[in-house]
């Protein structure tokens, strides 16, 4: 059964160090360990011929170990630390107390007992971790993962129970009675499944972060194009469901090409930055702000008539007066001109982005530094 156990983990290694490039926090310390407890399983299976001190001290000092390394890793992949001086002392705790129940008072029981009692500990901290980090992003590979902690948690305690009682003595970790059978059964399915979950997490997280890439405008924090027309059209069905229109507000800086061509691409990735905060900041918790495409944004916002969004803009364009964008030591002023248009989420949200663009452009020819009305609702 330790060699299995010991050849499962090591199967669920070579899996996790796939993900080594990956960069996520935490997967160096499951590998390190997994391979201190692939090392310890080693060393268990040579009881009965190695002397105590490899077959039973080492190896059960590498077996919690390895065991703490694990949930450590777990614990800085969902962003949490551990005390290493309490689990430095834990450990010689632990090691003091197999010393004397090998050479003073050999005891297998009470061996088992301990190592029973460290795991249920590890496997407690682990599952609190998980529940912990519930509110980050509770998926699915955290739930699966919880619910093998507590099946180790119930298996170790009860494992400790039994043995700390009597109910099952053995001359041997290895003496294939029935019960220890179940329990080291229990630990070929649980260990290496721990690390699937882990795997899960990393997958999931992985996915997540992608997906966000995509979703967002690497430069300006913003949402791209695509996850913004996305964002629209949701809003859009509310709209057109509960009869409520809505206004969006077509942006586009002023002279941008001028800025770039005479203060170079770093200073128009400064003043595309500035523009996306200081336009978030005045928009409402609902409403969605993206990046079309070079110097043009475009924001959505529910319940907002036409006017009020005009209003909106026109109150940006003082604020961006007085908040000019820093870049080094200089001070880089700009404005921007605006075309509204309201949706009912009936129309196409292309035809209505037109509309605002012709307004938009209607901004332009005007003079810049203002924001006109689509026609229709300027009529």
């Amino acid at each position: 059964m330790l060699l299995m156990t010991a050849l499962a983990s090591l199967i669920g290694l070579c899996v996790l160090g796939s993900l080594w490039r990956s960069g996520m926090p935490g997967i160096r310390e499951a590998m390190s360990g997994h391979v201190t407890t692939i090392l310890a399983m080693l060393l268990m299976a040579q009881q009965g011929w190695a002397p105590p001190w490899l077959g039973v001290l080492l190896a059960n000092l590498l077996y919690a170990l390895g065991g703490g390394l694990f949930v450590f890793g777990v614990r800085r992949f969902l962003g949490q630390g551990i005390s290493w001086p309490l689990m430095s002392w834990a450990l010689c705790a632990f090691v003091a107390a197999m010393v004397v129940y090998t050479y003073v008072t050999p005891d297998v029981g009470a061996r088992i007992v301990l190592a029973s009692l460290i795991y249920t500990v590890l496997l407690m901290l682990l599952a609190w971790s998980l529940w912990r980090a519930r509110g980050v992003r509770f998926a699915y590979g955290h739930v699966f993962m919880l619910a093998l902690a507590w099946t180790g948690i119930v298996g170790h305690a009860t494992r400790l129970v039994i043995y700390a009682l009597g109910l099952d003595a053995v001359p041997s970790l290895l003496t294939p009675t029935r019960l220890n059978i179940v329990f080291l059964s229990l630990g070929v399915v649980v260990m290496p499944s721990l690390t699937l979950g882990l795997i899960m997490m990393i997958h999931d997280r992985m996915l997540l972060e992608r997906e966000r890439e995509a979703n967002t405008d690497f430069l300006t924090g913003v949402l791209s194009r695509k996850a913004w027309s996305k964002t629209a059209l949701q809003m859009g069905e509310r709209a057109r469901a509960e009869g409520r229109p809505m206004a969006l507000l077509l942006l586009d800086i002023d002279h941008f090409k001028q800025v770039n061509d005479t203060m170079g691409h770093a200073a128009g990735d400064a003043v595309l930055r500035h523009f996306a905060v200081v336009a978030g900041s005045m928009l409402r918790p609902g409403d969605a702000l993206g990046r079309l495409g070079g110097e043009e944004f475009m924001a959505a916002m529910p319940d907002l008539s036409v006017q009020e969004a005009q209003a909106l803009a026109a109150r940006m364009l003082a604020l961006l007066n007085t908040m000019p964008c820093q870049y080094g030591d200089r001070q880089l002023r700009y404005t921007f001109s605006g075309g509204v248009a309201s949706w009912d989420g009936a129309e196409s949200l292309a035809l209505a982005m037109e509309r605002a663009d012709r307004a938009l452009y209607r901004a332009k020819a005007g003079g810049r530094s203002r924001v006109d009305l689509a026609y229709s609702e300027a009529a």
